[in-house]
């Protein structure tokens, strides 16, 4: 996980969201999609960049894909940010 990599996904309202919507556990893409109100290539889009950066995991369960945060101290970052407002 390059820290580097990290601001970068972290940077994007979408991505923000996404992480918004499995802060309290493991989502489907087909939940994650709506929750955006983003086209599915634009999710998988953005999931790309966060899974490059380690910032997601993924796995398959049947046909569903799953998607939770790969380390729950991400949130703290978010949250830390979030007070500077």
């Amino acid at each position: 996980m390059n820290e580097v990599d990290v601001f970068k996904a972290l940077a994007d309202p979408t991505r923000l969201k996404i992480l918004e919507c499995v802060r309290d556990g493991e989502r489907c893409i087909c939940e994650i999609i709506p929750y955006t109100g983003k086209s599915q290539p634009n999710v998988s889009q953005h999931l790309k960049v966060m899974k490059h950066a380690g910032i997601i995991d993924e796995r398959k369960d049947g046909t569903r894909i799953m998607i939770k945060a790969s380390k729950k101290e991400i949130f703290d970052i978010i949250n830390q940010v979030s007070r500077l407002e």
